[in-house]
């Protein structure tokens, strides 16, 4: 192969090796946030509702869990420990005036 071929060659190989587009930016994956516990995320509603989002813009980044920081694997357990809080609430208080 002559060197015309080759570069041609390297230059469509490069291109191929662009970055993931469904891949979450760097810049978009906060970890900015003071760690919270599951009570905290009961009583306040929109701030489980903005770690959530957070939460799942981490998972769109489609990296193992094991290399986030701490405190968004933390954060992000403790708003699911509290989504399935206020959902057995939920349906504790629906039995409850079941019955009455």
């Amino acid at each position: 192969m002559n060197r015309t071929a080759w570069s041609g060659l390297l230059m469509l190989t490069l291109a191929g090796c662009g970055s993931n587009k469904t891949a979450a930016p760097e810049n978009e994956l906060r970890s900015d946030m003071p760690a919270r516990t599951v009570s905290y995320y009961v009583a306040n509603n929109a701030e489980m509702r903005e770690m959530d989002a957070i939460c799942g813009t981490w998972r769109a980044s489609q990296r193992p869990v094991a290399t986030w920081p701490s405190v968004v694997f933390q954060n992000c357990n403790n708003v699911n420990g509290a989504k399935q809080s206020l959902s057995h609430r939920a349906e504790n208080d629906k039995l409850q005036n079941a019955g009455k």
